[in-house]
């Protein structure tokens, strides 16, 4: 099987500068707001964009293949 390695980024809301950020801080703030987050982390993974009081965060493909073993 293979996937898309992804990555997390987050920009404030008024602001064009998306930041790179760890996967650990996405899934800390955004449990803050949502609830389920399940559901929210399939969307992202199809593309969208969330809004949370602190900014937006986006997931991104980077396009690289890796094998899952």
């Amino acid at each position: 099987m293979q996937f898309e390695i992804s990555h997390y980024e987050f920009k404030v809301s008024n602001s064009d500068d998306w930041q790179r950020i760890p996967e650990k801080l996405v899934l800390e703030k955004l449990v803050d707001v949502f609830d389920p987050l399940t559901p929210l982390l399939a969307e992202m993974i199809q593309g969208k964009e969330v809004t949370t009081p602190e900014g937006i965060f986006r997931m991104k493909k980077s396009g690289n293949k890796r094998k899952d073993f």
